[in-house]
Parts: structure tokens; C-alpha cells; sequence
């Protein structure tokens, strides 16, 4: 019985080594763009951008799952306007300790030390775009050409397009190919004629060359709003956001999420089931990179990983059942990824809700025909060769593996610091899941297939899985990858390509 089950269905917990945050920047990629550093022609001061309108939009595309780029039209080191750091003698921004935290973290400051070049950047990498303000933008920004066919042509993508502040002097000139105003007749807004008067009257002199809002209500078919003076305020027309000032930041950010949020139909959607013995973390090492392009939902199971459920007498009908309401959440159809045992999960999640399933990939797992179980198909496989890998509980409810038996057997080709997390992180299995029956039938069959085998599998062996696609006989195509049994921890990238490209 479960004895003779063979370490062939370990998948064991691993944490995202780029981001230690469980589901950190799982949502994909925003670009936020900066001015490079200047001099004002009218005041003589040092220019840039303004802290808050970099670090409290920052602050929500982090908080909402988001990984945040920080580019600037030249590269290299960005540099802050003295009145907007909250530690200037001014002390005008003292009240700002967003800012302030982001200014005492190393790791944060150095993102704005060596920002990447505008022409070198990718944008079907980024979900969208924000276009920060600060003093700069009035002389780096306005009249470049370069920044304006971008945040133009972003636009016409139809995804998140945003700039506040002084950075909405892009706007005055920005077109679309027929000629026309990106903003004719969209409602915008941008730093206010009032907000200027006010800033000159503060430093007693007159600090931009033109005012924004004088130059947007000469446009045609000006729909130029403001919001009360240096308030948070923020206006979405269709996927163009504007902010008004400095402390319109994080209201802007808030309408790019929620746009975000709505544009997740135009991107496929994967759902990530990781096998036994693992959490969602498994799929730290792609989760990320993947959702540049798509949306990625990673499932934990009951009684793994984080999860505080008791695993005694929890099995597949748990297990399909987290699995069913994270695919029904979705708004259309998933790509469905099992690795190792989860191969029996989404199979019976195919069988029991085909309408959602667009496709299944199974990723070195179990694919079982209709009755068979993890356990028996492994016992099969072995001829009932018993195991002496696995250890038990005393009621026999919970499996793990011998700890000097991991590193080889899951990730012989991993790295020393991989394979002691392999160890550290191990968890007790429930028994139940691997003995319950598959119940399979048409609907399951009719859903298309693929598998990526791995040839240098010890856990799920290359054979075995070349057994179970045989039996199976609906597997549209098949791919290989010279892996261990995690390939999408010793070749993320490989992995990628290879699972995106699967049409």
C-alpha cells in the first residue's frame, strides 16, 4: 500500500528566491517613467522628479502584487527636487514618510541610481505605464519627440497609460497617427494654473516656463478638469489616468490598478498547481516572469505549505475542489498547469468543469485514466517494489520523506542552497489524496493535452511518464526538457518559452 508508493510524486516546497514574499510582483509589470536630471532655466535650481509622485505610486503597484521597471529617457541616476525630499532644511515635505522610508532603503535608492534607458525598453514587457512629474519633465519631457511616440503608442495598446503632474506636459503635444490630440476630447487633468500661482507666490518667483493648465484650455475640444488646490485628485478617461499634482500619486495609481484589473481578459490566464509535498512557492522561480505576458494564478492546497489545515483524511476532493473556485474566479477559460501529483487534480477539475478549461499541461505529473490513483499507478509501475524512503505517522494519515533522500531524488541538478530548502521546508504529505480514485470520462478526454516530459526525472521517472502519455492516448503533443523533476527551477526561462509557446 502506501509503503510501496515510490518518492516518485515528491514535489517539495521551495520559496521564490527573487521575491521571498509569497505571490510578490505575481501580477506583472508596470513601467514607471522619470525625467533625468536638469537645471531650470527660470530658477537656476537642480531639477528631477519629485519624490512622492515616484515612491507613493510605487508604494500601490507594490501593494497590489505589481513588480515596478524605473526608466528614464537618457538612463542612468535620477535626482530629486530639494523640496520634495522629506529631510530638506525646507521641510516642506517633512510630512512624507513614504518617501522617507523609500529614501532609507538601500535596495529602493538604488533603483534610482541606474534606471534603465527609455529606447532600450521592451513595451509588451509592461501591463502599463506611468509618466512621473517633479520640475524636470517641463525641460526634459516637453518637446521630445522620443517620449511622446512611446506614451502614444502605449496608449494605442489599449492598456494603462498614466502621467500626473508636471509630467502631463507630455500631453500638450502628444498625438495619435490621424493627427489628432491623444487628449482631444478626453477629460484630463495636470498641475493647475492656481497650484503654479501658489508655488511662485511661496519661493517668490516665477519657477516654470508656461503653465499647464493655460496651455490645455487653448487645445481643441479641452476637457482640462482640476480638483481642489495641491488635493488628491485623479481622473480616468477610458485607459489614459492623469494625476493633477504631487499629492495625486497614489490616487492615480489606485484608478492603474483598477484599470489593470479590467484589462486582465486581454491576456491569457494560467492557473499553477504545484504536486506533493510543495506549496504555491514552487512556482517562485517563473511566476513572475510569466505574468508579464499573462495573468498567474498560483494555487495553494489544503494542509501544504502555509496552509495551518490539518492534512489527516484531506484528499482529492479537497484539493479539486481549491483548485475549482480559484479557476471559476477567473473571467474566461485557464490554462490549467499540474506538476507531479497535481496532475491527478486538474484532471478531475477538467472533467468536472470542462467549459473553463482551455487547455491541461502537465508538467513531469500523474495522468491517470479513469479509477486509477497516484499510489497505484506508481505501485504499477514498480511491479509493488516497496519503498524505504517514506515515513509515517503513527496512524499512517501522513507521508513524508526521509530528509538524506530529498536533494537527490527531487533536484539532483539544483544548486547546494536550493537543495538545503528542499530539506528545510519539507512537510508532512496526507495519505488520503494519493489513494483516491480519478473519476474520468468524456469531458475529461475532450479537453486538449500536453506534457512536458523530464528526462533526468528520479522523482516521477522519464519512463513512467512516457508510460502514463501511452496509456492516456490523448495527449496532443508532447515536449521534453533535460531537467530534473523541476524544470521550472533549474531552467525557468526554457521553461517559459516553452510553456507559452504551447498553442
Amino acid at each position: 500500500m502506501m509503503k510501496r508508493l515510490v518518492i516518485a510524486i515528491v514535489l517539495i516546497t521551495l520559496y521564490s528566491f527573487g521575491n521571498a514574499q509569497h505571490n510578490a510582483g505575481n501580477n506583472g509589470k508596470i513601467l514607471m517613467i522619470a525625467s533625468n536630471p536638469s537645471v531650470s532655466k527660470q530658477t537656476g535650481w537642480p531639477i528631477g522628479v519629485w519624490y512622492a509622485e515616484l515612491t507613493h505610486p510605487y508604494w500601490v503597484f507594490s501593494e497590489a502584487g505589481y513588480t515596478v521597471d524605473i526608466a528614464s529617457l537618457e538612463g542612468g541616476e535620477l535626482k530629486f527636487d530639494g523640496f520634495s525630499d522629506p529631510e530638506d532644511a525646507s521641510k516642506y515635505a517633512a510630512f512624507d514618510y513614504i518617501s522617507l522610508g523609500f529614501k532609507k532603503d538601500p535596495a529602493k535608492m538604488a533603483l534610482t541610481k541606474n534606471t534603465m534607458k527609455l529606447s532600450a525598453v521592451n513595451p509588451a514587457d509592461y501591463k502599463a505605464i506611468f509618466v512621473c512629474g517633479g520640475q524636470g519633465p517641463m525641460y526634459t519631457m516637453y518637446n521630445n519627440t522620443e517620449i511622446q511616440d512611446f506614451f502614444s503608442r502605449f496608449y494605442q495598446t489599449g492598456k494603462p497609460t498614466a502621467a500626473i503632474c508636471h509630467g502631463t506636459c507630455i500631453l500638450l503635444q502628444t498625438k495619435l497617427p490621424n493627427g489628432k490630440f491623444l487628449v482631444q476630447g478626453k477629460k484630463w487633468t495636470g498641475f493647475a494654473s492656481s497650484e503654479e500661482q501658489y508655488a511662485d507666490n511661496y519661493v517668490g518667483m516665477k519657477i516654470q516656463p508656461f503653465r499647464i493648465e493655460d496651455e490645455a484650455r487653448k487645445m481643441p475640444d479641452s476637457k482640462f478638469v482640476i480638483g481642489a488646490p495641491f488635493s488628491a485628485f485623479a481622473v480616468r478617461d477610458g485607459n489614459l489616468i492623469t494625476g493633477q499634482q504631487q499629492n495625486s500619486g497614489a490616487a492615480a495609481a489606485e484608478l492603474v490598478v483598477q484599470a489593470l484589473d479590467e484589462d486582465r481578459k486581454r491576456y491569457p490566464t494560467y492557473v499553477l498547481v504545484h504536486g506533493a509535498w510543495a506549496d504555491e512557492s514552487a512556482w517562485g522561480f517563473v511566476r513572475n516572469e510569466l505574468a508579464r505576458k499573462a495573468n498567474v494564478v498560483v494555487v495553494n492546497l489544503p494542509a501544504h505549505g502555509s496552509d495551518a489545515t490539518d492534512g489527516a483524511g484531506k484528499g482529492l476532493s479537497d484539493y479539486v475542489k481549491t483548485v475549482s473556485e480559484a479557476v471559476s474566479k477567473q473571467p474566461g477559460k485557464v490554462i490549467l498547469v499540474g506538476h507531479s501529483m497535481a496532475g491527478q487534480i486538474i484532471s478531475q477539475v477538467a472533467e468536472n468543469m470542462p467549459g473553463k478549461i482551455d487547455k491541461l499541461v502537465y508538467v513531469a505529473a500523474y495522468l491517470p485514466r479513469n479509477g486509477e490513483t497516484v499510489s497505484g499507478i506508481t505501485n504499477k509501475f514498480l511491479n509493488n517494489k516497496p519503498i524505504e524512503a517514506f515515513e509515517f505517522n503513527k496512524d499512517y494519515s501522513l507521508v513524508s520523506i526521509k530528509k538524506e533522500a530529498i536533494p537527490a531524488v527531487v533536484c539532483a541538478d539544483c544548486p547546494d542552497y536550493i537543495k538545503e530548502v528542499l530539506v528545510k521546508y519539507h512537510r508532512a504529505e496526507p495519505v488520503k489524496g494519493l489513494n483516491d480514485k480519478a473519476v474520468l470520462g468524456k469531458n475529461f478526454a475532450a479537453v486538449p493535452k500536453y506534457y512536458i516530459s523530464t528526462t533526468k526525472d528520479a522523482a516521477v521517472p522519464y519512463a513512467l511518464q512516457q508510460q502514463m502519455i501511452k496509456d492516456n492516448g490523448t495527449v496532443k503533443k508532447v515536449f521534453e526538457m533535460n531537467t530534473s523533476h523541476l524544470p521550472f527551477v533549474v531552467q525557468p526561462a526554457e521553461f517559459i518559452q516553452l510553456l507559452t509557446g504551447i498553442k
